[in-house]
């Protein structure tokens, strides 16, 4: 008589944002982390709103969505006629449409010792800090 053991099932490997279900707001998480590593600066609507943005941090945010921290150089903040630059977390389940620009961007300064924001607690992707950045321009052989 033939006995059959059973393996034991693997736990499933949560996944670092568990809103990401789609395969197509996967595919963006990806792209926008290359584009944050990258620092490409983004083209977004977002709230029916085009915006130009610098993409510094990519992460899931404390109430567990997934958010990307960006410096908004173009566009309405809140309302036409509120136009203005600025930090913005942007919910990446409600970016409606993005286009990668060829533009770079030289990354903001940010607080010494500290992330870029309370708000992304677990950060998947962000820029080296402003001063990191700029020691290895600086020391960069220069392209003839």
């Amino acid at each position: 008589m033939s006995e059959f053991v059973v393996a034991p099932r693997r736990p499933r490997q949560q996944a670092l944002f568990p809103e990401l279900l789609s395969h197509s707001r996967r595919r963006r998480a990806k792209r926008l982390a290359e584009a944050v590593e990258a620092r490409r600066v983004l083209h977004l609507c977002y709230g029916g709103i085009w915006r130009v943005v610098h993409p510094h941090a990519l992460g899931r945010t404390g109430r567990g969505r997934l958010g990307l921290l960006a410096w908004q150089t173009a566009g309405v903040i809140r309302g036409v006629g509120n136009e203005g630059e600025g930090w913005r977390l942007f919910h990446v389940a409600s970016i409606e449409k993005v286009q990668f620009l060829h533009a770079t961007f030289v990354p903001r300064p940010r607080a010494s010792g500290r992330g870029w924001t309370a708000a992304i607690v677990a950060p998947a992707a962000e820029v080296p800090p402003r001063d990191e950045f700029l020691a290895e321009v600086a020391i960069a052989p220069m392209a003839a």
